[in-house]
This record gives structure tokens, C-alpha cells and sequence, in this order.
């Protein structure tokens, strides 16, 4: 009986472990850099199924996002389920209207307290 009970905890501990493994792992970067979009995108495709994969963009260097360039790489983030958020106190800083933004990029009140939240939320921070 001690045996059986025994054998029981070690394969319910195993089974635990198990499913740790299994748990996704979820990345974000911040950055004020559009010029390293195309780098972080590259790195997300590669990290993609290890859970969500996250990019904030804040910085004078937003008003990038609504280059035709960018529109490329913004269709990519799409396809590799990498999901953009862009700063609205940047935006907002820059005069540009909400509406030119791409319906694809989600717009957060201020991108440090959002990456903040992320954070706390068990994403793993990036530095590029």
C-alpha cells in the first residue's frame, strides 16, 4: 500500500512537471526603433510558437508606421500572429489622426504602463 502510494505521487508530480513544460511563453519588445522592425518580426517568426509575441512602438519614429514600407512589414506581423501596438501619447504628440493608423496596430494609451501591464502579466521582456 505504501508502495502503491508512493508510485501514485510520483507520476501525479511527473504530470505536473509535464504540464509546466508545455506553457507558453509569451514575448514582448518596446521600442522607439522602426528601422528594427524587420529584425524583431524575423525574431518573433521564430519564437512564435512558443506563445503571444508582442511589439509596442512609441517615439517620434511612429509616424513610420504609416509609410508604404512599413505596410509590408505590418502584413508579416499579420501572418506571423504578431500583434503591434503603437503609443497614443505619441501619436498624439505628433498631430497624427488615429484613423490614418493601420487597422491592424492597436492603439494603448501610454506604451510604458502598457508594457508594465504586460509584464506583470507574465510576459518576458525583449531588448533589442
Amino acid at each position: 500500500m505504501k508502495r502503491t502510494i508512493q508510485i501514485f505521487l510520483l507520476l501525479l508530480s511527473l504530470s505536473a512537471f509535464s504540464q509546466q513544460d508545455t506553457q507558453p511563453i509569451d514575448f514582448m519588445v518596446l521600442t522607439s526603433e522602426i528601422d528594427q522592425f524587420e529584425q524583431i518580426l524575423l525574431t518573433a517568426k521564430e519564437l512564435g510558437s512558443y506563445g503571444d509575441f508582442k511589439i509596442v512602438l512609441y517615439g517620434k519614429n511612429v509616424t513610420e508606421l504609416l509609410s508604404p514600407a512599413t505596410e509590408v512589414l505590418i502584413i508579416k506581423a499579420k501572418k506571423w500572429n504578431v500583434k503591434l501596438s503603437v503609443c497614443q501619447m505619441s501619436l498624439d504628440m505628433l498631430k497624427i489622426n488615429h484613423k490614418a493608423v493601420p487597422k491592424q496596430v492597436e492603439i494603448v494609451d501610454n506604451a510604458f504602463l502598457y508594457a508594465l501591464q504586460l509584464k506583470k502579466a507574465g510576459y518576458k521582456t525583449l531588448n533589442i
